[in-house]
C-alpha cells in the first residue's frame, strides 16, 4: 500500500515535471518570437526614421512693413528661418535680438531671417521694430491665414525651410542664436 502510494506520487510528480517543461518550452518560444517581432520593428522603425521626410513649404504672398508684396517662393535658393510671432509674446520677444544676431552674420549669404507677425497691425509692428533697431524682414499676416496654413497653434513657431523650398525642421517656442546657427547648420 506504501509502495502504491509512492508509485503514484511519484508518477504525479513526473507528470507535473512533464507538463511544466511542455509550458515553459511554449512560453518561451512565444516570448523569444514577440521579443525578435519587436526587435524587427524598431528595427524598421529606426531605419525608416533616417530617411528624413521631405515636406513642401506652402506658398504665401504677404506685404513687409513697407507695403511691398513678398512671397515665400521668391527665397528659393536659399534657406530660410520661417519665424511666426506677435508683439504681445513674451518669448517671441526675448528671441529677437538672437534673430537679429543670425540675419546680421547671414545677411550676405543664402540665408533669410523671415519674421511673420501674426494678427497685428502694420503700424504697431513698424514702430516695435524701430524701437527695438531690428532690419531683418517682416511680414505681416493680418488675417493670420498663413499661421492657419501651416498649423501654427503656439507662439513662437519657427520653420527652416532648405533651398529647394522644402521644411527640414521646426521648432515650437524660444531659440538662442545657438539653435538657430545648429538648425540653419551655420559653422
Amino acid at each position: 500500500m506504501i509502495n502504491l502510494k509512492k508509485k503514484v506520487t511519484i508518477f504525479l510528480i513526473l507528470i507535473l515535471i512533464i507538463l511544466s517543461s511542455v509550458f515553459y518550452k511554449f512560453y518561451v518560444d512565444k516570448n523569444q518570437k514577440d521579443i525578435d517581432n519587436k526587435s524587427n520593428t524598431t528595427t524598421q522603425t529606426e531605419i525608416s526614421e533616417d530617411k528624413p521626410k521631405r515636406i513642401a513649404s506652402l506658398d504665401f504672398k504677404l506685404k513687409d512693413l513697407n507695403d511691398k508684396e513678398i512671397t515665400l517662393s521668391e527665397f528659393k535658393g536659399k534657406k530660410v528661418m520661417l519665424n511666426f510671432w506677435a508683439t504681445w509674446c513674451g518669448y517671441c520677444v526675448q528671441e529677437m535680438p538672437y534673430m537679429q544676431n543670425i540675419h546680421n552674420e547671414t545677411k550676405d549669404k543664402d540665408i533669410v531671417i523671415l519674421a511673420v507677425n501674426v494678427g497685428e497691425n502694420k503700424d504697431k509692428i513698424k514702430k516695435f521694430m524701430e524701437k527695438k533697431s531690428y532690419d531683418f524682414p517682416v511680414v505681416l499676416d493680418e488675417r493670420q491665414e498663413v499661421a492657419q496654413n501651416y498649423g501654427v497653434q503656439a507662439f513662437p513657431t519657427t520653420l527652416f525651410i532648405d533651398e529647394e523650398g522644402f521644411v527640414y525642421s521646426g521648432i515650437q517656442g524660444p531659440m538662442t542664436d545657438d539653435i538657430m546657427r545648429k538648425e540653419l547648420k551655420i559653422k
